[in-house]
């Protein structure tokens, strides 16, 4: 009973949360955004920790003050990131406020008309949500992998989001997941996979910012296994506002071991996603555990 009155009010204080930002309208809620979020880096003890623990770990060449006003960047981007989700139909047309660039949809195009689809890599970086509803705005079919909360309410939420966006959601651990990403290929749509977290699925370790980090084989795995096309795609902030999507092919391995081929092919993409972080090192999810899995060798960490 205690768990269920705890997640009822996580669940009823995120909808106030929502409720307010979307009644403060879109200038304000950005603003409110950034303060929520600069505040959540101050009270959140735990994420903080970690976020400045990674910072540390990827930039040890920046000094703690500056590690430190970046721990708040990110936590302050994440913030507007939700506000702009409130108001999404208010950033209409959404095709211009999250711009694909002209060579982007020129790559995207030209693998469509092979007629398998395109394995869509990324991370979370930017605001990868609005990034997904502005790629179906674009006239893309697009397909996706989402985890179902510990609180259903939570997971219908996420579900009616993406629906409203025209964005399709297969849901981790579901039946023939792997069967239904292959059909989403089929029907020559994008099948959009996040590679960037360290889950319980099945992975390699390939290097990441200096060190190994285990990371998901599947968007290698599914190319390969129907013959897709691969691209990476990340968006970033336009300094005039909006958002400038970037998409570029990846040529597979040539190596003649599957294995050998997916493991490099996800050596590559965890490459292409570690030079945006450089690029825009405020626009990810620093407080995720992204080491957290080590190799056998290595022992458990400390």
């Amino acid at each position: 009973m205690g768990k269920r009155l705890k997640n009822t009010a996580i669940y009823l204080g995120l909808r106030l949360l929502l409720g307010l930002l979307w009644l403060s309208g879109l200038r304000l809620a950005r603003r409110l955004g950034r303060g929520l979020g600069r505040l959540a880096f101050r009270l959140g003890r735990v994420e903080r920790r970690r976020a400045l623990a990674n910072l540390a770990l990827a930039f040890p060449e920046r000094g703690e003050a500056e590690r430190l006003a970046l721990g708040r960047a990110v936590f302050a981007h994440l913030g507007e990131c939700v506000a702009e989700l409130v108001h999404v139909r208010r950033l209409a047309p959404l095709a211009e406020h999250v711009r694909l660039s002209p060579q982007s949809r020129a790559v995207l195009d030209r693998l469509f008309t092979r007629g398998r689809g395109v394995v869509f890599v990324t991370g979370h970086l930017g605001n990868w949500e609005l990034m997904a509803r502005a790629m179906a705005a674009h006239g893309y079919g697009v397909n996706t992998i989402g985890q179902r909360s510990y609180d259903p309410r939570l997971t219908a939420l996420l579900a009616r989001f993406r629906e409203a966006g025209r964005v399709n959601t297969l849901w981790r651990g579901e039946p023939r997941l792997m069967a239904r990403m292959g059909e989403a290929l089929a029907r020559n749509e994008l099948m959009g996979l996040l590679i960037d977290q360290d889950t319980d699925v099945p992975g390699v370790f390939v290097p990441f910012f200096g060190r190994l980090a285990h990371t998901p084989t599947a968007a290698a795995a599914l190319a390969r296994h129907v013959g897709a096309p691969v691209v990476t795609g990340f968006n970033h902030r336009r300094p005039a506002g909006g958002y400038e999507i970037v998409v570029e092919e990846l040529a597979p391995s040539a190596e003649a071991d599957p294995d050998l081929a997916i493991a490099r092919d996800t050596a590559e993409m965890t490459a292409r996603i570690e030079r945006q972080l450089r690029a825009h090192p405020a626009e990810w999810v620093w407080m995720h555990r992204r080491w957290r899995t080590r190799p056998p060798e290595e022992g458990s960490p400390p």
